[in-house]
């Protein structure tokens, strides 16, 4: 992928923020973002990508993120980049019309359909949270017309198995994870980290920035096991 950073490049994340300083002057560019999601899955369930962009009105992409998931279902991996999405949204403090090709999520998200499948509901729930949390709203669009997002989750799988260009991702020691919790872990280290399992989510200044980091996956391949 083009324009990463050294230490992006490490969690198969891109994040452009030196472009949002003058998309955001401005109530209108405020008003006017537009978010692309797809997730990918090669064997449904198998390994899977997360992939998810920001824009402007120009259609200037702002912020991209392609993410190796591990294991999941194609809708898990559907569901998992619109939560990625619908976070950097609300760590941004914007708001942005959402468009993804997935009927089945689009739907879930907005309660038109019911959740049948147990392991979605929670997925569900977090991201109707947050599109309600940002005042986002969440439409459906045809694959041809989201073919940036479904670049990135091809691009996150390429990743996963080797055969794009970042290089291994860091990984933490899960012996040094100490279980304080049903879903909570402590991380030690030279600084020691909470790891939230339930929420997906880390006190370490990486998770901070980039929404992922080594001691969440850590702590989910322990506690998924």
């Amino acid at each position: 992928m083009d324009g990463k950073m050294p230490e992006v490049a490490s969690e198969q994340f891109v994040d452009l923020d030196s472009d949002w300083e003058s998309a955001l002057t401005n109530e209108k560019g405020r008003e006017n973002l537009r978010g692309y999601f797809d997730g990918a899955s090669r064997g449904n369930p198998g390994e899977a990508g997360a992939g998810a962009l920001l824009m402007d009105e120009k259609g200037t992409v702002l912020w991209k993120c392609a993410r190796p998931l591990g294991v999941k279902t194609n809708n898990e991996a559907e569901y998992m980049a619109l939560i990625l999405l619908l976070e950097e949204v609300e760590r941004r403090g914007v708001t942005a019309r959402i468009f993804g090709d997935s009927s089945l999520v689009v739907n879930q998200a907005t309660g038109k359909w019911k959740i049948k499948e147990p392991r979605l509901k929670s997925l569900a729930e977090r991201a109707a949270a947050l599109l309600k949390a940002t005042g986002s709203a969440i439409e459906w669009v045809p694959r041809e017309q989201n073919s940036q997002a479904d670049r990135l989750s091809n691009e996150a799988l390429d990743e996963e198995k080797g055969t794009g260009d970042a290089p291994q991702k860091p990984q933490f020691d899960p012996a040094r994870l100490e279980k304080a919790g049903e879903h909570i872990f402590i991380a030690r280290g030279t600084e020691d980290y909470a790891v939230d399992v339930l929420h997906r989510a880390c006190t370490c200044p990486a998770f901070q920035r980039y929404r992922r980091c080594k001691h969440l996956d850590a702590a989910l391949g322990v506690h998924d096991k």
